[in-house]
């Protein structure tokens, strides 16, 4: 996609957003038990949008660089629909599959909406490590997995798991699909910190399909979810400052807007100016992983140190700049930062992103 069609790519998704989200709406999700609007779903896949994963020239998958406006979008208005279990880290293993008949089946059920995928990698106390303690042992009929999986967004709405587990025959790693109602899943679900619905899933026997070798599928999938989070921390970024500058336009103190006040104009350009340095990284490192770029690794954790801190810097600014009322319900400003603070979970913090580019030689 050109730099003209990603604008009125993104001019669309305004437009979709102004109309369908706003205050009332993130209520009514909340209340779901899905934690999102199965009808508004639904319309997404009706869209157009999930043909961006449709790959050309060859390619095992589309550009990244693509759904850059989608997830920036999604962050802005904090939608809860579990895009990720369409475009992010599934695209990733199934492009790792060999070329065959399956491979095509599963992206086509990606692209269609009707067979979205969860990715079941985290483990507990795995501290955003690849360290993998399920295991799955070869039968006469497959394969059957053993273990735990945490914080995994969305399965509700799944149809499957893309589960990693140490393969006992070959002794490494390997990526499996475990069907929703498979025999021996089980699946403890809770609300996350941001008010979305995630689980923790146990295997127990559990039957499996085996995909495809995993250590440098996972690499992949992870750099993919890394990447479309921190295009989504743009969005949040986005909107916390384009709403505080919106505050202290209309707030007034002494006879003067509260924007008339140098020091409030020094933190918004101070804001702002974290959010660009953002968008320049993103870019250019969603680039370097569409060129499988040999430094790859390198530039991810950058990105992820740059992207946590400026998100923590700005929504913190955001809920300060807003006074009381960036606590409360009725403002996204409160739940921009509960999101910042969900992706950190997820995806690691800038002190762990810090202390691992230190070990890369």
């Amino acid at each position: 996609m050109d730099a003209e069609s990603q604008a009125l790519f993104a001019e669309m998704l305004d437009r979709y957003n102004r109309d369908h989200y706003d205050a009332s709406q993130w209520s009514e999700y909340g209340l779901s038990p899905q934690g999102y609007a199965p009808a508004q779903w639904s319309e997404m896949q009706t869209m157009g949008w999930f043909e961006l994963l449709r790959p050309d020239d060859g390619r095992a998958a589309a550009p990244i660089a693509d759904l850059l406006p989608l997830y920036a979008s999604a962050g802005e208005a904090l939608w809860r629909e579990p895009i990720g279990n369409v475009f992010a880290e599934s695209v990733a293993v199934i492009a790792a599959m060999d070329d065959s008949e399956r491979r095509r089946e599963l992206l086509a059920g990606l692209i269609s909406g009707e067979w979205p995928l969860a990715y079941a990698h985290r483990e507990p106390g795995d501290g955003w490590s690849d360290a993998i303690a399920t295991t799955a042992t070869k039968t006469a009929a497959g394969y059957t997995l053993d273990g735990r999986k945490t914080m995994v967004i969305g399965d509700a709405a799944c149809a499957a798991f893309l589960v990693s587990a140490i393969d006992l025959e070959m002794q490494a790693p390997a990526l499996f699909l475990v069907e929703a109602r498979a025999q021996g899943l089980g699946a403890q679900r809770y609300r996350t910190l941001d008010d979305l619905v995630a689980a923790d899933l146990s295997f127990s026997h559990t039957p499996a399909e085996r995909l495809c070798s995993g250590s440098p599928a996972i690499q992949r999938a992870n750099a993919r979810g890394a990447i479309l989070a921190a295009a989504e921390s743009l969005g949040i970024m986005r909107g916390a400052n384009r709403d505080s500058t919106e505050y202290l336009r209309e707030r007034k103190q002494f006879g003067q807007a509260l924007l008339g006040f140098q020091a409030l104009q020094h933190r918004l350009v101070e804001m702002h100016m974290r959010q660009h340095e953002c968008e320049a990284l993103v870019a250019s490192v969603a680039e370097a992983f569409d060129d499988q770029a040999p430094d790859l690794d390198r530039q991810l954790l950058a990105l992820r140190v740059q992207v946590s801190r400026a998100l923590r810097h700005i929504t913190r600014e955001a809920v300060q700049l807003h006074g009381g009322m960036g606590v409360t319900q009725a403002l996204r400003i409160g739940r921009y930062y509960k999101r910042a603070l969900m992706l950190d979970s997820l995806h690691g913090t800038a002190d762990w992103a810090l202390e691992a580019l230190s070990e890369l030689q």
